[in-house]
C-alpha cells in the first residue's frame, strides 16, 4: 500500500458571483475526490470573518496534490485569491 501524505489546503476568495456560478461544478469535483479517497474532508470556514474553504487531502505527494488543485473549477476559473498549503501529520483522533 502506498503511503499517503496529508495536506491542509485553504482557499480564500473575493468574487462571490464567480464563486456562486461555479459552486455546483466545484461540489461535483469535491465529491469525486472524496469518493476516490483523495479528499478526506472539505468545507467552508464558519462565520463571516473571511470567505474561506478548508480541504484536507490524502495523496502520494505534492505533485499529485497540485494536479488535483489545478483541476478544481475554482482554481481553473481563477477564483482563488489566496491559497495556503500546509503539510500535515495527523497523530490523534478521527473525523469519522
Amino acid at each position: 500500500m502506498t503511503r499517503k501524505n496529508y495536506y491542509v489546503v485553504t482557499y480564500t476568495h473575493d468574487d462571490l458571483t464567480g464563486w456562486t456560478k461555479y459552486l455546483l461544478a466545484h461540489v461535483r469535483y469535491l465529491k469525486r475526490q472524496v469518493k476516490k479517497g483523495k479528499i478526506i474532508v472539505s468545507g467552508p470556514s464558519d462565520g463571516d470573518h473571511k470567505r474561506q474553504a478548508i480541504l484536507i487531502f490524502a495523496v502520494k505527494n505534492k505533485q499529485e496534490l497540485m494536479d488535483l488543485i489545478h483541476k478544481d473549477p475554482y482554481y481553473h476559473h481563477d477564483l482563488i485569491t489566496e491559497m495556503t498549503i500546509t503539510p500535515w501529520k495527523p497523530q490523534f483522533g478521527s473525523l469519522e
